[in-house]
């Protein structure tokens, strides 16, 4: 199996959409601007989004802080609905939309000001080659900032079956796991910041579309191809793991 395809696929599903909303991340766009501050963007900034999705962050920045933004995102889809995203937003002349692999970045070295990556780094297999990837194109003295699930334990067997058609969960390391891959690429100065309580607002949040889900079928408004029992069941087990602090949701910054 190809992890980063699956990944990559499963970011485009329609049916990911209907329960993480446009976003896709804890913490949606609040999250995203602070993120963005905690790294010092600004107008001249010159950024990088990793695994940028439909580039609903990418916008955001470009028109909340001003600056000049790449999103990278291994979606042709995804790619191709930034684009339109970014024409109807009015932020075309500050935004690039590139189809790319960000353990392969095909960006020239010491480019970019400070690269985001928002809950796609615990997406790559090769977290080290990534690392260096993400260090190369980055200036020196610029900043990366990543919010990302953590997991700081094994996670329950049966958890563990549940989530296994969404691999790229179980790819989520530990905040020491993370800060090791990004330090030995070179960054110092490494920042976490918990951020529990997004994930908790989060896995709230796709119980009710659930439920609105389960009404629009009992309506006949709907037809869907999964077991909204089983995916409530995953729910509620992996908000006990984020209640009792195996799981979690973190900022990460650090300093070139």
């Amino acid at each position: 199996m190809d992890i980063k395809q699956c990944c990559a696929d499963f970011y485009q599903n329609d049916l990911t959409r209907l329960l993480f909303g446009d976003s896709m991340h804890p913490g949606g766009l609040g999250l995203t601007k602070e993120l963005g501050e905690k790294i010092l963007l600004k107008k001249e900034s010159n950024v990088l989004d990793l695994a940028c999705g439909i580039g609903t962050s990418t916008i955001f920045l470009a028109k909340e802080f001003g600056c000049n933004i790449t999103g990278l995102d291994l979606g042709q889809k995804n790619i191709e609905i930034a684009k339109m995203n970014s024409k109807n937003a009015g932020t075309i002349n500050k935004t690039d939309f590139q189809i790319g692999d960000a353990e392969k970045i095909k960006l020239e070295s010491e480019t970019f000001d400070q690269i985001i990556c928002e809950c796609a780094f615990c997406l790559f297999p090769n977290k080290t080659q990534t690392s260096q990837e993400i260090f190369r194109v980055t200036k020196k003295g610029g900043m990366i900032g990543i919010s990302d699930i953590v997991i700081r334990g094994d996670l329950p067997v049966m958890l563990k079956a549940a989530l296994f058609q969404f691999i790229c969960v179980l790819e989520a390391k530990s905040e020491q796991e993370y800060e090791q891959y990004l330090q030995s690429a070179g960054f110092s100065n490494m920042k976490f910041y918990d951020k529990k309580d997004y994930l908790l607002q989060l896995i709230d949040d796709i119980k009710k579309r659930l439920f609105a889900a389960e009404l629009l079928i009992g309506l006949g408004k709907i037809k869907v191809e999964f077991d909204i029992a089983k995916i409530k069941k995953t729910l509620q087990e992996i908000k006990t793991c984020v209640e009792t602090g195996l799981v979690s949701y973190v900022l990460i910054t650090g300093i070139k």
